[in-house]
């Protein structure tokens, strides 16, 4: 897999009581840089996950963390294409 070191993680100032699938629906919150928080965020959890397994000598419990980790690899690999392809067709650099 290929080493992704996405942006920081971009913060939304979101009206009081507005949600943030809402704020996203009505073009206050750019779709893209959502995505690029779900890859960079994945990107810690599947590392420290990843650490851990490393620290876990039970193997039964070793197994369900490597299938959850192949999931994370899988979804996250996913929605950093798709970031990268809305980015393209955007131009959100």
């Amino acid at each position: 897999m290929k080493k992704i070191v996405p942006d920081p993680p971009h913060t939304f100032e979101l009206p009081p009581g507005k949600s943030l699938s809402r704020a996203i629906g009505e073009n206050m919150v750019p779709m893209e840089y959502v995505l690029m928080n779900v890859t960079h965020y994945l990107m810690f959890a599947y590392s420290d996950s990843r650490r851990a397994l490393e620290r876990i000598e039970d193997e039964e419990t070793r197994q369900l963390l490597e299938h959850g980790l192949r999931a994370m690899q899988i979804a996250w690999g996913q929605a950093d294409a798709l970031a990268l392809a809305m980015e393209r067709s955007s131009g959100v650099h």
